[in-house]
């Protein structure tokens, strides 16, 4: 017994000493870009192997002034943690260091949220404290009609708004078509890609799916909220094999969700398309590009890797001012082409068989962040910009 106990205090002392362990991160931002309040990735299992922490454990994320920054621990979907996020922020060409220990996290207000709303027709909403957003579930298609794009509401409030509003509308409390302050639901959808959807666009043809027809919810906040909606086999040029499962993505403080696409049964290289509806000057969904309303342009940088458009606010009433709504979307790379066709602005890529396929697409509001359209077109731009430059990472 003797021979054993020191083995065993050494194992004990050596744990205990992980257990105390201060992680060091540094950032390093090589853009010409300040990164405010970015969100960042590390695997959880790295800051496990270097702590012994286990999945349960609870830490601290502490920045260069000695604050605690809020974080999450994302499961993905999965019963463990896959990753720990945190927002930095960092100068243009500049570093800094965040530190991960073991501790008591104080209690910051969550920025994201996300449900499905079956008491409205199966509807799938999520939203931060920039934007918020939707998608049609099974439901609906009995009274709309089939539609897979993508919802916006914008909002002049950081408060989440979502289950206030559905309750409010559902009850005839008070219309989320009409903005009482916090924001409105003024964009239309209809038989389109919306504000961001993708399809293929084989044959120069979009080919869309219908409502989605399973919803799951992967993490609820407070820094990132995920979706996954699966949608059942469509045609797609005589084919009516390929079937679609899409991952979106929305982090506090960003008015991009991250979305992956990935479609089952594709056996070749497609071309495949992410859009912006083009809008008439009252806010209907064109039946052609050329009812498009003239004083709004499309802007299409296919070797920035994205499109970009303005558009006048629908309204419940004439008499409403709901402003302009803006949209976008935004590839890591350059894009295959951009075009104005099918009713919608296009960034066209490849789809290669069996690929997640990776792309962002994000609204915002002339009265709620972004007062013109160079301010918004800007910020597209500098998004698509640290897209191309992501941060430096080095855990020690």
């Amino acid at each position: 017994m003797k021979k054993i106990f020191p083995v065993i205090l050494i194992c004990i002392l050596f744990t205990a000493c992980n257990e105390n362990k201060t992680i060091k991160v540094f950032i390093k931002n090589d853009s010409s870009i300040d990164r405010e309040n970015e969100i960042i990735e590390l695997e959880w299992s790295d800051i496990t192997a270097k702590t012994a922490l286990a999945d349960t454990a609870r830490i601290i994320v502490i920045d260069a002034n000695g604050m605690q920054v809020p974080y999450q621990l994302v499961t993905e979907g999965n019963a463990t943690p896959q990753k720990l996020i945190f927002p930095v922020s960092v100068k243009a060409e500049k570093s800094a260091e965040y530190l991960i220990k073991k501790g008591i996290p104080q209690n910051f207000t969550a920025k994201t949220f996300g449900r499905f709303v079956p008491e409205r027709k199966d509807d799938v909403a999520w939203e931060n404290d920039k934007i918020a957003f939707r998608m049609y579930g099974p439901a609906l298609i009995a009274i709309d009609g089939p539609s897979n794009g993508i919802d916006v509401w914008v909002k002049k409030t950081e408060n989440l708004i979502i289950d206030k509003w559905y309750k409010d509308d559902l009850s005839g409390v008070a219309s989320y078509h009409v903005d009482h302050g916090e924001g409105v639901d003024c964009y239309k959808v209809g038989r389109t890609l919306g504000a961001g959807g993708m399809a293929p666009f084989v044959n120069d043809s979009l080919w869309l799916s219908e409502n989605f027809v399973t919803q799951k919810v992967l993490d609820n906040g407070p820094l990132r909220t995920t979706i996954e909606l699966t949608y059942k086999a469509f045609d797609v040029a005589g084919d009516s094999t390929i079937a679609e499962t899409k991952i979106i993505s929305l982090d506090a403080g960003s008015n991009f969700n991250k979305i992956i696409e990935n479609y089952s049964g594709v056996k070749s290289v497609i071309p495949v398309a992410a859009g912006i509806i083009l809008k008439t000057a009252n806010a209907a969904p064109v039946n052609d590009v050329k009812e498009a309303d003239p004083a709004y342009k499309p802007v299409s940088e296919a070797e920035k890797g994205f499109i970009a458009y303005a558009e006048t606010a629908d309204k419940a009433d004439p008499q409403d001012d709901n402003g302009i709504v803006y949209t976008a979307v935004v590839f890591s790379g350059a894009l295959k082409k951009t075009e104005t066709a099918q009713k919608h602005v296009l960034a066209v890529t490849d789809y290669n068989p069996g690929e997640n396929l990776v792309y962002y697409a994000g609204a915002g509001w002339s009265k709620g962040g972004f007062a013109t359209e160079k301010e918004w077109y800007d910020y597209v731009e500098k998004f698509a910009a640290k897209l191309r430059s992501p941060l430096t990472i080095i855990i020690q």
